[in-house]
């Protein structure tokens, strides 16, 4: 058996250079944008104390101290989820305006190399595919979650509500990582450890946002149940993570901040409006996820999946009801803001909804798979995918995953069909002065673009031409600033206004000091 995944490794060495080439490549744009990256809104508003601190004292152990003070008081007046809470306070730009650069590195390689880790411990220990397939197939996926990001600034260049939901979605990858372990790994210390470092990040995601929160203590929940229904010696362990992910969440839920909050934003929906709201987001958001270069990434690993599936014992036998229950479970990340505040999804929570379609479509994708190998096998839906078809289907996925030529001419086509769509995704409309608008896909194109038409770096300049202004200015002073002349949407979450009651006004004139800020007319 090891001599066999020596061979296939060796097989496929070629196509994990060239997949991982890809995605490091595609990289270098993304953080040479983030380079050029500013803060702006709630970045001031939780950076104001700290801050302070900071310029006072120049001491990290009393900024430190500061985030947790404001952490403390915040649970008992506004908000319960400490942990993030605690983060949002030590945004880099309070060490700096140039420090706010660290975000972007933070938000991107943090959610890279967990999409990479997940994905490669589900196929290895899940699947058993080789170390070079699984990393190549992640390298794809995690190439296509990055490219095709629901709205990039909100998840990669600004640091709070990059922080709040895409760094916690990461984190929520690594937990599920550690627990496919627990429940597969044949070593003993292995599982204690991975064990302790799953029941360590199931309190920290049980302490963030409210939607990734809930949603993995759903799903540990579920797992739990289905091991103890198995017989699986690996339930008490899961079950164990799931309580600590549970408390944690009920620790944020009851907070006296949390009640406070609610009321802030109006009387709830209601426990059937958030049910209803969240199917009908979850739908919507799952069939939107389908861009065509997306949809072209799961043709293209569809014969290996299906090489894959038959290395399992696993019977596959419930594809329909396992696609309801984890589409269920989808839809469950949406449900605590329907609830608490109705059909408002901001698009940095949309971001991880996104994301985690590509967790669904990957699960139901190897179990549909899986499925349709059985029945080809034993017969029992023969009149779908057995007899001519059937084997074809089968013996052409085969084909592709073992014979090079057929490998090397499926991947050609693929990636041919992969780039049109992409080229088909981009538009090209009038802007403001009547020149030429060009909206790219993938992101790296778009990066590229912006930064090769010099539009990142005259955003760059404006904005540390204004933060140098502002920090000069004495305490109290009602400033004016020019508007910016430039404000690429894949970089920038937004910025101030003409009215100095509007939010970001308010924070940013607080976080310098300032009696008021507005740009000029």
């Amino acid at each position: 058996m090891k001599a066999m995944k020596t061979v296939a490794d060796n097989r496929y060495r070629a196509a994990l250079a060239i997949a991982i080439g890809i995605l490091v490549l595609s990289l270098i744009p993304l953080y040479a944008l983030g380079m050029k990256a500013h803060p702006c809104a709630d970045d001031y508003l939780y950076g104001v104390k700290t801050g302070e601190v900071w310029r006072e004292t120049h001491s990290l152990t009393a900024v430190l101290k500061e985030a947790w003070r404001v952490t403390r008081e915040s649970y008992n007046t506004w908000q319960g989820n400490s942990v993030a809470l605690f983060l949002m306070c030590l945004q880099p730009a309070i060490f700096g305006a140039k420090w706010y650069a660290v975000a972007p590195v933070l938000l991107l390689t943090a959610f890279v190399l967990a999409m990479m880790y997940f994905f490669t411990n589900a196929l290895r220990r899940l699947l058993n595919a080789e170390r070079a397939v699984a990393w190549m197939a992640a390298a794809l996926i995690t190439f296509c979650a990055v490219q095709f990001t629901y709205k990039p600034s909100d998840a990669f260049y600004w640091y709070n509500g990059g922080l709040y939901y895409t760094f916690f979605f990461s984190l929520s990858l690594f937990l599920y990582g550690l627990v496919i372990t627990v429940v597969k790994a044949k070593n003993i210390g292995g599982r204690i450890a991975a064990a302790f470092g799953a029941a360590v990040l199931a309190f920290l995601v049980g302490m963030s946002n409210y939607s990734t929160a809930l949603y993995t203590a759903v799903l540990l929940t579920v797992l739990a149940v289905f091991l103890f229904i198995k017989k699986n010696r690996a339930a008490w362990p899961v079950l164990v993570i799931a309580l600590v992910g549970i408390g944690a969440l009920l620790l944020s839920v009851f907070a006296p901040g949390t009640a406070v909050r609610q009321g802030a934003s109006g009387e709830s929906t209601g426990v059937f409006k958030a049910l209803l709201y969240s199917f009908a987001y979850g739908g919507y958001s799952l069939a939107d996820s389908f861009d065509v270069p997306v949809i072209i990434l799961w043709a293209g690993l569809t014969p290996l999946l299906f090489s894959l599936t038959g290395r399992t014992s696993y019977s596959f036998k419930h594809p329909f009801l396992v696609l309801l229950l984890t589409f269920g479970m989808y839809c469950s990340q949406g449900t605590a803001l329907f609830y608490a505040r109705g059909i408002r999804m901001p698009p940095r929570m949309s971001n991880i909804i996104y994301f985690n379609a590509y967790l669904l479509v990957a699960f139901n994708l190897c179990y549909f798979l899986g499925w349709v190998r059985r029945g080809i096998v034993d017969g029992r839906f023969s009149i779908f995918f057995g007899g001519r078809f059937g084997a074809r289907f089968g013996e052409a996925c085969e084909e592709i995953v073992s014979k090079r030529k057929a490998a090397r001419v499926f991947a050609a086509v693929m990636a041919a069909a992969f780039v049109i769509g992409c080229v088909g995704m981009c538009r090209v409309t009038e802007n403001e002065t009547g020149g030429a608008k060009f909206t790219l896909q993938p992101l790296s194109a778009n990066a590229v673009y912006t930064l090769a038409t010099g539009e990142a770096s005259r955003y760059d300049d404006e904005m540390s031409a204004r933060e140098k202004y502002l920090e000069e200015l004495p305490d109290g002073t009602d400033a004016v600033v020019d508007k910016l002349t430039a404000y690429p949407e894949v970089l920038v979450h937004g910025d101030i206004d003409g009215n100095t009651d509007s939010f970001s006004n308010i924070v940013t004139a607080a976080f310098y000091g300032l009696g008021s800020l507005r740009v000029a007319e």
